[in-house]
Formats: C-alpha cells, sequence, structure tokens
C-alpha cells in the first residue's frame, strides 16, 4: 500500500482502472467532497479574521486599526464564500444521490 492510499487520497490510475465503474464514481464523489470540505473550514477560520481584528483594534493595537466598513466588507466576502461552498457540498451531495438512484 502506497503512501497516498493511506492518507485516503484517490487511488493511483492503475488502482481506479481495476474497480467497477460505480466504485470510482463514488471514489470520485469522496474525493470532491473531501475537498469541499476541508476548503470550507478553511474559508470559516478566514471568517474569524476580521473580528479579531477588530477586536485587536479595540484593545489598543494600532496596525489593525482600518475603517469598521473593511471589516465589514471582508466579512462579507468571506461569509458569501462560505454559503457558496455550503451550496456547492448540497448540490453536488443530490447530483450524486440521483445518479445512484439512476443507476441502480
Amino acid at each position: 500500500m502506497t503512501r497516498r492510499a493511506k492518507r485516503g487520497r484517490a487511488p493511483s490510475a492503475r488502482a481506479r482502472r481495476a474497480l467497477p465503474r460505480e466504485q470510482r464514481e463514488v471514489a470520485a464523489y469522496r474525493t470532491r467532497e473531501t475537498r469541499l470540505k476541508r476548503f470550507r473550514t478553511i474559508v470559516g477560520f478566514l471568517g474569524l479574521v476580521p473580528l479579531i481584528g477588530s477586536l485587536a483594534c479595540d484593545g489598543g493595537l494600532v496596525l489593525l486599526c482600518v475603517p469598521w466598513s473593511w471589516y465589514m466588507g471582508a466579512w462579507a466576502a468571506v461569509f458569501g464564500a462560505f454559503v457558496g461552498l455550503s451550496i456547492r457540498l448540497v448540490r453536488e451531495r443530490r447530483r450524486f444521490d440521483a445518479q445512484q438512484s439512476r443507476a441502480g
């Protein structure tokens, strides 16, 4: 077993050819879902940056004192990305379920 397979990543090209079509689709879906969830988690943590900056400014760290509207703009952008990724996860799951029900 290779190091890639141990980490739960996609199997190699040779191993993919050996799998049936349905299992390849499931593996591809799981890989996409894991990648999207990881990215959504990172974006969620980035949403804390404007809050931390605002609190640091209130605490006396002058470097982070920018207008309040800048913090709100940054937070709105991050929140929009988070919601977009969440919607994409839901749509991917529904599409995958529909494909599975048609195939099976």
